[in-house]
């Protein structure tokens, strides 16, 4: 157990018998009494009640069906991509769900697999040439091996699965393209080579070069929501890399720029403080800085956001402390570890999102404090995170779970792997993970 949940039980056994509990005490017992096993959280529960404290309003679950009943989550199924002739990758499948990892050498194609989903959602949203220009253009897009070969993209979620294959000639999308959707393997649509026409339901539509047959479909009168499973974790996919932390410090973040934290992170400050302040948000703003008090326990206390004009701060309180710790003194371990936590809440319940190198800057007890809060998110909201990693800590948090490592190596007859599929679990379980990669597994230049 965490050392904020560890504060948090000594603060109810001290505390609750002689007041009502503050609001941000109450919205993190749920978190707290998850921590704990069956023993300790019945009898935190048969304390709380001794003391006169209904737990059923403090957490907002009904205690016939203790905090047990409420920790039992559903398997979440995760997504299954398929990438053939795409840039570096010449034919990988992945099929993750939960927290998994992506680890291999450099130049092995771990950001080539992340942004291969950001092609496919732009190609939903506005059609695969606006796609294809902000993934860099036609230049490199098939592998060098294989060019003129057919490209193809399938993604599969809760049983449906969208295929396409676009084709370049030259600096041109030749259109339209095959398109293709299943439903546990029956076709429900089929959109021919050389024919902008296709049939669903005994409909006729025509996709163009904007709009691909799935989204025309989902445009349409007819649509009933049918689809909307798997719609909703393509279009809300998010990839977060290479933060601007200088800009961040040195900028601040424009206010009123969304709920969401964008890419590069620089709207942090103004979304955050809008969460602080949303009733439907301020959960992610108490995770994140939950997990923060976790990670920084002599560090963090409280947040403020200093505004000037139209540009929000940051500013740190230590604990018991009136001084707040301007921006420009905070570390870029801490910041990192602020945008990473305000990117899975920035994903909605069922959805998908990466974090590229996410150890950068991080001490290895805060590592540790991240992935666990990860795997929380992740179970709690049904997420799938992909981290894309070369952390020998982060792949020692993964030692039982060889199954959701993933290993893209060179030179072998696969790029991608499952680590469970490479090497034996039985073998795997006698090494820290982190002692073996790089050596039994995703080694540089073999």
């Amino acid at each position: 157990m965490g050392y904020s949940h560890q504060r948090r039980i000594t603060w109810l056994e001290t505390e609750c018998s002689r007041q009502d509990l503050p609001l941000q005490k109450e919205l993190n017992f749920r978190r707290t009494l998850h921590k704990l096993n069956g023993k300790k959280s019945e009898s935190v529960i048969h304390f709380l009640n001794s003391k006169g404290h209904d737990l059923n309003q403090k957490v907002n679950a009904p205690l016939a069906e203790p905090i047990q009943a409420s920790m039992k989550v559903e398997p979440h199924a995760g997504f299954r991509l398929e990438v053939k002739n795409y840039r570096g990758l010449e034919a990988v499948e992945l099929d993750p769900n939960g927290v998994c990892l992506i680890v291999g050498p450099n130049g092995a194609g771990k950001t080539t697999l992340l942004q291969s989903l950001i092609l496919l959602c732009n190609t939903f949203k506005k059609g695969f040439g606006n796609a294809l220009h902000k993934d860099g253009g036609a230049k490199g897009f098939q592998h060098f091996k294989f060019l003129g070969a057919p490209t193809r993209f399938a993604l599969e979620i809760d049983g449906l699965k969208w295929e396409i294959s676009p084709g370049i000639n030259g600096k041109d999308v030749m259109y339209p393209f095959p398109e293709r959707l299943k439903q546990n393997g029956k076709f429900l649509f089929k959109n021919q080579p050389n024919s902008s026409q296709f049939e669903y339901e005994y409909t006729q539509y025509s996709a163009d070069e904007t709009t691909v047959a799935l989204k025309r479909i989902c445009e349409s009168e007819r649509y009933q929501g049918e689809f909307d499973k798997f719609i909703q974790p393509l279009k809300n996919y998010r990839y977060y890399h290479d933060y601007q932390l200088m800009e961040l410090r040195r900028a601040g973040s424009a206010a009123n720029s969304g709920m969401t934290l964008d890419s590069y992170g620089l709207n942090a400050f103004a979304v955050l403080k809008e969460w602080k302040t949303s009733k439907p948000f301020f959960e992610h703003y108490e995770f994140v800085v939950d997990i923060l008090q976790e990670a920084f326990p002599e560090f963090v206390g409280e947040l403020s956001f200093p505004t000037a004009g139209q540009t929000v701060s940051l500013e740190v309180y230590l604990p018991n402390s009136d001084f707040p710790i301007p921006i420009h003194q905070i570390s870029n371990g801490f910041l990192g570890m602020l945008l990473h936590l305000m990117a899975v809440c920035s994903v909605p319940d069922n959805g998908i999102v990466a974090l590229d190198e996410p150890e950068n800057g991080l001490h290895p007890y805060g590592i540790k404090v991240l992935i666990e809060a990860l795997r929380e998110r992740a179970t709690e909201h049904h997420l799938t995170v992909l981290l894309a990693t070369h952390s020998a800590t982060i792949l020692n948090e993964f030692k039982t779970e060889a199954h959701h490592v993933y290993v893209m190596e060179q030179n072998k007859s696969k790029q991608l792997y499952r680590l469970d599929n490479l090497k034996k679990p039985n073998w795997l379980q006698h090494f820290k993970l982190g002692n073996l990669y790089g050596r039994e597994f995703g080694r540089q230049g073999d």
